[in-house]
């Protein structure tokens, strides 16, 4: 089993960015960096979600690389939750095209 820190690496070198200039955007030396990879100091999560975000990656694809992480598929619902899920989706449509008619501004919903 890969380790996280063998999957940042991995990802690093599919897009092709080099450990210096990840390294420059964390706000750290290559050293520094490579100290994480080679297990010498531990990585936190605070540093782990600055990664993902310079590579623009989830945490999870992170945790599951090479594997990218698929959510559940709606099937997995209950007859009752999917009624619900549909009627949460119409009824998000509908104020989508009453916002639009009346010109008000976006809602939270």
């Amino acid at each position: 089993m890969r380790s996280i820190l063998d999957n940042i690496e991995a990802i690093r070198k599919e897009k092709h960015i080099k450990q210096e200039v990840l390294a420059a955007e964390l706000g750290i030396k290559q050293s520094s960096y490579s100290s994480f990879i080679t297990r010498e100091s531990d990585i936190t999560f605070s540093r782990l979600d600055q990664i993902n975000r310079i590579l623009g990656v989830s945490i999870v694809d992170i945790i599951t690389y090479p594997e990218h992480y698929v959510p559940e598929a709606d099937d997995d619902l209950c007859p009752c939750c999917a009624e619900k899920d549909k009627t949460i989706q119409h009824l998000n449509s509908y104020i989508g095209v009453l916002e639009r008619h009346l010109s008000l501004p976006p809602s939270e919903h």
